[in-house]
């Protein structure tokens, strides 16, 4: 058998890193469309003084109109896309964002530049989709709340949401450290 060239083995790993990017990017699409089909779906149905804020007993603590209530959930995806998505454009740029990783020598060194910027964006692009999830699953909960009288937050949906949320975050950050723990690409 015949081993293949080095440009070969390249080629694949950039046509990898396409092919996961523009998945991903659909992944992101598909969540973008979800998110404007919930904001369609309920500004129409919601009071122009809506219940924005909830105790821990699922009560009422705070109001906000409509409007304002309906800028919040853009905000939120805007703010941690960019937390997403500017952490691994931050390692690209040697902004010495992560400078005291385990075997700095071998994952910071320009040999391991592309792969180690790979890495993040994989995992930062799972957080992202995470924290988009959680979010649309979080202001579905406050629409619903709105339609009971008097509105009334419903905790036990909220409760497993966020355990999923903090479980998966940890998950993935725990995977970024086991990898990085290692001084093989695999």
């Amino acid at each position: 058998m015949s081993e293949l060239p080095a440009g070969a083995v390249v080629a694949y790993s950039e046509r990898r890193f396409y092919v996961e990017y523009a998945a991903a990017s659909s992944i992101f699409l598909v969540l973008a469309l979800v998110g404007a089909m919930q904001c369609g779906y309920y500004a129409p149905r919601l009071p122009e003084i809506v219940a924005s804020h909830f105790g821990i007993g699922g009560t009422v603590n705070g109001w906000q109109t409509k409007t304002a209530f309906f800028a919040v959930e853009p905000a939120v995806i805007l703010l941690a896309t960019v937390i997403s998505f500017g952490v691994p454009r931050a390692d690209r740029s040697d902004a010495g964002f992560l400078d005291q990783p385990a075997h700095k020598e071998f994952w910071l060194g320009p040999e391991n530049a592309k792969t180690r910027c790979r890495i993040f964006a994989r995992g930062q692009r799972g957080s992202a989709a995470a924290c988009w999830l959680f979010c649309f699953s979080l202001m579905e909960l406050a629409y619903r709340a709105n339609f009971s009288t008097p509105p009334q937050f419903n905790n036990a949906a909220f409760v497993p949401a966020l355990l999923a949320f903090v479980i998966f975050d940890t998950g993935a950050l725990g995977w970024l450290i086991l990898h990085f723990s290692r001084t093989q690409v695999h």
